[in-house]
């Protein structure tokens, strides 16, 4: 399978937040943001690998600043990382206040998105090309960051309950 590089899919997105958007503060609710952002890195996942694609996990995900009624929402998605059948994905907003053009950085998060067939199973995609230094260093943070997933992941499933 050929590498690709992270420009291939890299999205851009952005959305003006409405009135049904936001909560009685009139600031964008937290959930909608979160939808927002998941979006945009399925449309990096499915640019990348071409296939079917599940949110796998997301990362801590801390809101720095509120985004309002009238703002501006700019999402940018980027590959970090890849290993099998998994894609470490970046996202990053930032609000700009409509009127006045003042842009804020709001939160950035990563997600893991998973390949899979038609029948669910995971499935190989595409390797990186890691190009520079700064492709390289994302990409052996995104392998730390996977593997603390890995355990994070592990230890969930160790305390599930076996029933309600």
């Amino acid at each position: 399978m050929n590498e690709k590089s992270w420009k291939e899919s890299f999205t851009e997105l952005q959305r003006l937040v409405l009135p049904p958007d936001t909560n009685i503060f009139n600031d964008l609710y937290g959930g909608r943001l979160v939808e927002w952002i998941d979006n945009v890195a399925a449309i990096v996942a499915a640019k990348h690998s071409r296939r079917r694609n599940v949110t796998g996990s997301i990362d801590n995900l801390f809101f720095l600043s509120p985004i309002n009624l009238g703002d501006i929402v700019h999402m940018t998605g980027r590959l970090n990382y890849v290993h099998r059948s998994t894609m470490e994905i970046q996202v990053d907003v930032y609000s700009e206040e409509g009127l006045t053009g003042e842009k804020n950085f709001t939160t950035t998060c990563m997600l893991t998105y998973v390949a899979i067939t038609q029948d669910g199973r995971p499935t190989e995609v595409p390797g990186l090309v890691l190009e520079n230094d700064d492709d390289k260093e994302r990409f052996q943070q995104g392998e730390a960051r996977r593997l603390v997933r890995m355990k994070n992941l592990s230890d969930i499933k160790a305390r599930k309950p076996e029933s309600i």
